[in-house]
């Protein structure tokens, strides 16, 4: 039998110090893990709200995508600009949504629902007349189409693989 000394004893609990310590890291970076994805979900959602709210209390943006019929040209300069600025906004809040789901940040639920709503906008209507979903899609396909140089290739990618489904 072996006997124990104190260098042995010594030794011992520093390992066992030591695999604790790791233990302890390792449930602090899961944790780290949760909460940056909880606080990038929570502001990607409030990034929505806040356009959301803008879009709703804005007389004058309402105005000028109720006036959108069809052609951005029959609409004067200044709803123009509202309509770019509303997708503009709305092209970096899933930009940034695309690039926290490629980075592994942003919920994979919240990231389909973003595409769902760019593909919704993007879709034709079935009616021969022009309601809302076209207006949507005539707007982002002017705005994307002046814009999209602002954005990074993987998101330019994913718009233009979207816009041209048709």
């Amino acid at each position: 039998m072996k006997k124990f000394t104190p260098r042995m004893v010594a030794e011992t609990v520093g390992l066992v110090c030591v695999v604790g310590s790791l233990i302890f890291v390792g449930l602090e970076q899961r944790q780290n893990t949760i909460a940056i994805r909880a606080a990038t979900n929570s502001s990607f959602a409030s990034g929505f709200q806040e356009l959301n709210l803008v879009v709703a209390s804005s007389p004058s943006l309402s105005k000028a995508l109720a006036q959108l019929d069809g052609n951005l040209d029959d609409i004067s300069q200044e709803d123009r600009i509202q309509i770019l600025g509303l997708y503009r906004a709305l092209f970096h809040i899933w930009s940034n949504g695309h690039r926290q789901f490629l980075n592994g940040t942003l919920d994979p639920v919240l990231y389909d629902g973003v595409i769902q709503e760019i593909s919704t906008y993007a879709r034709k209507a079935s009616s021969d007349t022009l309601i809302d979903s076209d207006r949507r899609r005539i707007a982002m396909k002017w705005a994307w189409k002046s814009e999209k140089f602002i954005y990074n290739p993987e998101f330019q990618q994913l718009m233009d693989s979207i816009l041209g489904d048709e």
